[in-house]
């Protein structure tokens, strides 16, 4: 975890998947890429996706040019606005570099704008706690430009000795249209009753899921 030098409220998460989380609120400058503890100032190369986290609105000037190795930019619905110069517009154009969010946002605006492609987000379903195996699975739907949509299960359970861990991950994959006509309780008959009442609180599945049958009215 890293901290901008600038305002103590920004974090970093990193993940070694390449994949850097920005946790915060408001305005993020070109300042908060200067970050502690790392004193490499080439820190942000190591990272070829960027994800704004819900509760940053902006992306001030000078921030996106300080992630010169970026493949994916998800932005959260909260953000409004992001600066970008005409040079920086063209690098993302030739690095192909792919917008990703929620539908209706600014996120699909932004990659509209500036003609770059535009996935909608992955969405975490709910957290399955499945108490007589002692196991923890983490639920997502996840999306993909180079095929269907899936929901992807991260299972952990305790390992062989104390201290250590199992579990693993699988996939089901889903038919590109699975949202059609697809109603909440719908989509929740699909899992466990132990997590439905998760399901049917999720706000970012209800949205997606009106969002995309909207769409196919069209």
């Amino acid at each position: 975890m890293y901290f901008s030098k600038h305002d103590k409220n920004i974090r970093y998460i990193n993940h070694f998947s390449g994949l850097l989380e920005v946790e915060g609120e408001g305005a993020l400058c070109r300042e908060d890429a200067e970050v502690w503890p790392e004193s490499n100032k080439n820190w942000a190369k190591e990272y070829d996706t960027l994800s704004i986290t819900e509760g940053i609105t902006e992306l001030g000037e000078g921030y996106l040019e300080a992630f010169p190795g970026l493949d994916c930019l998800i932005l959260s619905r909260t953000v409004l606005s992001a600066a970008v110069t005409p040079e920086l517009v063209k690098t993302m154009q030739k690095r192909k570099v792919l917008i990703r969010g929620e539908y209706d946002t600014y996120a699909e605006s932004f990659a509209k704008e500036h003609k770059l492609a535009f996935l909608h987000c992955d969405i975490h379903i709910a957290d399955d706690d499945i108490e007589i195996a002692h196991e923890h699975d983490i639920i997502t739907l996840r999306f993909h430009t180079d095929g269907p949509p899936d929901i992807h299960y991260n299972c952990f359970t305790p390992g062989s000795s104390a201290g250590s861990y199992g579990g693993g991950e699988y996939a089901n994959v889903l038919p590109g249209d699975f949202y059609v006509g697809c109603t909440m309780e719908q989509f929740a008959g699909n899992f466990s009753e132990r997590v439905r009442e998760q399901i049917l609180s999720n706000d970012a599945i209800r949205r997606f899921l009106e969002s995309a049958n909207r769409r196919g009215e069209k």
